[in-house]
């Protein structure tokens, strides 16, 4: 009974020396002031500056606070023009340091202007010029008229069997050639010829060449590109639906019809060799031409001509369907082919000029 009662004034004491230790913090405390934790921080706030107007310079003895007010004049009859002076303890009158802000002008927009703000200069382009690679070949080494149209009689011992037309035009600098062979109606009945072969120039840099051939039975269309400037020839046969791509080895590779124009157009001179580099639509070989002789001839419609014979000894390579070829130039400024005479299987095949359709060139004011 009495370990009860012990246990029981145990804890009552406990308790009492909680509530007095409690008690003697929270009066510490208040001796301190009171303290709210709750309350947030305040964040700094922005402080705004007018610079438009000048700020007023402190006034003399500015640690004086004590201003006499007897010291301001009773008379206000000029307040609106002279600023008001006060007095300090020491008895000098200064001005007052408020002074009126000086006000800036308005420019006022005349009628009829808009007052949008004038938007910034725009920057100033800069071009880059790129100088350009001059072409590789120019249509005037060819062709020194504005058009021409030559047309040949062809015959096989002195009989015609074919027509051929060939035709060059230089058009703004880009040069087209023609050739149309065909045969005659005689000859038709018995074998059947109409071939064509067109070569255009592009850019000086891309020569572009199509054969059309059609003789009896055979059916074949061909061509080829240059790219004179890679010294590469990409060929196609249309009809067995074959490519290739060969390399070529120089730039100076010309179609057979360029190449005839360009020999036209160098000074030819007797005794001399010309040498031409020639692909043909399937193989390329070097041709030198040798300048024989000037010499005379008849034309078919018995007018003498003063001409040039060149003769080309086949190698191989070219022209593989004739031998020899021998050619007969005016000899003069157009070097105008007016015979050419090949041997093939059959026999001489000659090729006479029976007419020309020259148009010159047009000369610049």
């Amino acid at each position: 009974m009495n370990n009860l009662l012990n246990h029981k004034r145990t804890i009552i004491l406990f308790i009492a020396a909680s509530i007095a230790i409690h008690l003697m913090v929270l009066l510490s405390m208040g001796r301190f002031g009171r303290f709210n934790f709750t309350t947030p921080v305040k964040m700094l706030t922005g402080v705004t500056v007018d610079l438009s107007a000048p700020s007023a310079e402190p006034p003399a003895n500015a640690g004086e606070k004590n201003v006499a007010a007897e010291s301001v004049p009773d008379d206000t009859s000029d307040a609106g023009n002279a600023a008001p002076t006060v007095q300090a303890d020491s008895g000098a009158f200064i001005p007052a340091a408020d002074t009126p802000p000086v006000k800036q002008a308005v420019v006022e927009p005349a009628a009829g202007e808009s007052t949008r703000p004038t938007p910034p200069p725009a920057p100033k382009r800069v071009h880059h010029t790129l100088s350009a690679i001059p072409p590789l070949r120019t249509a005037a080494e060819f062709l020194s008229v504005k058009s021409e149209k030559l047309t040949y009689l062809i015959t096989v011992f002195g009989i015609p069997v074919a027509s051929a037309e060939l035709e060059a035009s230089n058009m703004n600098g880009e040069l087209k050639i023609s050739l149309k062979t065909r045969s005659t109606v005689e000859m038709s009945s018995f074998y059947s010829v109409d071939n064509l072969i067109e070569t255009r120039h592009v850019g000086g840099d891309f020569i572009v060449s199509r054969f059309k051939q059609h003789e009896g039975s055979l059916i074949r269309d061909t061509g080829f590109t240059l790219f004179l400037r890679d010294k590469r020839v990409f060929w196609v046969d249309r009809t067995r639906n074959r490519y290739a791509d060969e390399k070529i080895p120089n730039g100076e590779v010309l179609d057979i019809l360029s190449s005839l124009y360009l020999l036209r157009n160098r000074p030819l001179q007797v005794g001399k060799s010309e040498l031409l580099h020639v692909y043909d639509g399937e193989n390329y070989a070097p041709i030198t031409l040798d300048i024989v002789r000037q010499e005379e001839i008849r034309m078919r419609n018995l007018q003498k001509m003063d001409t040039l014979q060149l003769h080309y000894d086949k190698q191989g390579g070219v022209f593989k369907r004739t031998g020899n070829v021998t050619a007969w130039f005016t000899n003069d400024e157009n070097r105008v082919p007016i015979r050419i005479e090949a041997s093939a299987f059959l026999g001489n095949i000659t090729a006479e000029l029976i007419s020309s359709e020259i148009t010159p060139a047009e000369v610049s004011k």
